[in-house]
Order: structure tokens, then sequence, then C-alpha cells
């Protein structure tokens, strides 16, 4: 925490200048050690407007010091400008006043503005009817110490309180933020959620193949993408040459769509129609089928071009480190060509490139 500096203003006048400097030395030491900041007319710069600069310093004071005597009640400024003010910050809690008692006078009325106000020295005896004025400036200067040393420490705490509330602002805050970000993206989630066009020219029900690919759960989509794609085409087992031919083109879409949405565009029948398109749109067995096949993770690469193998469906990647265009495999499709087998629940299933290739053909997709 940074260390506190009280600044003090001397109201005084100035036939007083002797006394008000013997009270400066006295408070040397609270100066010297960066506790206190004094400051008396005598330092307004050459050509400064003198009234606006000492009301200033007034106004910006944490303790004001009333050097009290004939003069000082005397003075139309110090009783009157100086004083007002002083007395306003003072009944505000802006400001501490210390009346000090330089020399006897009649200040201890009612309609003097300071006479409720604790004075120094002890007992309002006057510094100068002290047998020693140092014994006097002595005490004022340890009091004036312990009201630096409170205000110190009110100013600390009240630092303390006010790093704690911007802190506890800035927590609320960054929790609104945080909620309305959530909300922001519930709302956008319930958007795009009703945005998932489930269309279907056989009545299927798409909305668990749309809640599966959402939880990324990739395995389980492949299957019920499999089982919604027999159930549209009425078939079991495997899908035919003729099965693609027929397949409704809204129903296609759907399951597409949902595949590419669902894996940011990295899976899908529309993503891999791409890589086979790059290939060579291959439809029968041969070096760009098998290139196809090593491009969206289907088939070993082989080392050397050698030993490249389609692989088994226990080895395929259901998550998104897969390659591009890895899913759906919509497994127990087809068995019109020899291309690649792979194990789904123990049973070995085959997908045809030829009914890949008519998929992968029309001009639907």
């Amino acid at each position: 925490m940074s260390e506190e500096i009280i600044k003090l203003f001397y109201s005084y006048s100035r036939k007083d200048l002797d006394m008000r400097n013997a009270l400066e030395d006295h408070l040397a030491a609270l100066r010297e050690a960066n506790r206190i900041q004094t400051w008396h007319d005598l330092e307004l710069e050459a050509g400064t407007e003198w009234e606006p600069a000492i009301l200033n310093k007034l106004n910006t004071a944490d303790i004001i010091l009333l050097l009290v005597s004939r003069n000082f009640i005397a003075s139309k400024y110090c009783y009157g400008t100086e004083l007002k003010r002083a007395i306003a910050r003072h009944n505000e809690g802006t400001a501490r006043v210390i009346p000090i008692i330089l020399s006897s006078c009649d200040w201890n009325q009612p309609y003097v503005p300071f006479s409720k106000l604790n004075v120094l020295p002890t007992h309002a005896k006057p510094i100068k009817s002290w047998a020693d004025p140092d014994d006097a400036f002595t005490i004022v200067a340890q009091k004036i110490r312990e009201t630096v040393d409170q205000l110190i420490a009110k100013k600390q705490a009240e630092q303390q309180a006010l790093g704690q509330e911007r802190l506890r602002q800035e927590q609320l805050r960054q929790q609104q933020a945080a909620e309305a970000e959530r909300s922001e993206q519930q709302e956008l989630e319930r958007q795009r959620l009703a945005a998932d066009d489930l269309k279907s020219d056989r009545s299927i029900d798409y909305k668990p193949l749309r809640d599966l690919l959402k939880t990324g759960k990739w395995k389980e989509a492949d299957e019920e993408t499999a089982k919604r794609m027999l159930e549209v085409a009425g078939r079991q087992g495997w899908l035919r040459v003729e099965d693609i031919q027929q397949f409704p083109c809204t129903d296609l879409r759907t399951i597409d769509q949902l595949w590419v949405k669902y894996g940011d565009g990295k899976f899908g029948f529309s993503v891999q129609k791409k890589i086979w398109q790059r290939c060579g749109s291959p439809q029968e067995d041969n070096k760009q089928w098998k290139k196809f096949g090593v491009e969206v993770g289907w088939r070993s690469r082989g080392i050397m071009g050698m030993g490249s193998s389609w692989i088994r469906y226990s080895d395929v990647t259901f998550d998104t480190s897969a390659p591009e265009g890895h899913l759906p495999l919509w497994a127990n499709v087809g068995n019109d060509g020899v291309l690649f087998g792979f194990c789904l629940g123990g049973r070995l299933a085959w997908v045809g490139c030829r009914v890949v290739g008519y998929l992968f053909s029309r001009t639907d997709l």
C-alpha cells in the first residue's frame, strides 16, 4: 500500500510569521519523513493570482491549522474568508481544523466559529504565555502528529476498502459478462438448433442424429446415420446402387448438412465428394479409388507405397483429429463391388466403390 502524505495549510496573519516559522521547525521531522506536506502563502510563485491559489490549497488540505492571535482575528481575510471556508470543510468532514492559540485574545466566545473545537496547546494556554514556548510547540507538534497518524490510517483504510470495492465490482462485471456471454451462447445455440433443417420425405426423425453430432458422439452418430439411411430406403443390411439412385434429395441433404455443421465443415457427404472429385471421381476399384481411401483415412498409407490396405471399423477415428472427410462411413452400406471391408459388431461389412460413386455423382449433394 502506498504511503499517504497529509497536506497541511497554515491560516495565519503575517504579523505572526515568527510563530508560524517556529511551528514549521517543530513539524520538520514529520515533513522530512514524508508524512506531511505544509503550505503557506509565502510559497506563492511570482505572478500568481494569490486568492485563487490560496483557496485551491485551502480546499485541498487535509489539516487546516488556525494560528489564532489578535492579529488573526483582526485580519478580514484570515478571520473572514479562510476561517469561513475552513469551518465549512470541517463540518463537511473533508478536513480537520486545529486552532492553535498563539497569544492571548478573546476567542472563547459562542459567536467565534472555532470556539467549539478542541484547541491547542494544553488547556488552551497561549504559547506566548509558556515559560518556554518550545514546550508548548512540542505539545502542539505531538498532537498534530497524532492527528496525522489518524488521517493516514483512515486514508489507507479507505484505499483498502476502495480497492476491495473495485475488485468486487470487477468480479461482478466479469460475472455479468460471463452470464451475458453464456446467455448469448444459449440463444445462439437455440437459434442454431431451431435453424437445423430436419426435413424428411420419409417422415424420418433426425433429432437423435443431430443430438449425437452436437455432443460429439461420432461413432454413435455414424451408426445412427446408417440406420436412418436404411430406414429411408426401406432396406436391411446394406444399400444397393438403386437405393442410392432413388434416395430422396431432402433426406440426403438433411443428413449431410448435419454432419457438415456439427463437424465444423470437416465431415459430411459433400466434404467427401470434393475429395473424391480431386482423386478423379473413381467409379471402380482402381488407383484413384485407393487414393481416395487414403485421403479420407479409410485406407492405410502403407510404407513406400506398399502394404496399403482398407482399415477395419475398429480402427476408425471417431473424433475431430480424424482426416477431413473421414466421417460418416455410413456402416452396413452395400456389397456391390469389392472395395474395403470393416468389422461392425463382429460382422464383416463391405462398401462398394460403385455405391459411393453413385452417391457422390449426385448433383443434389
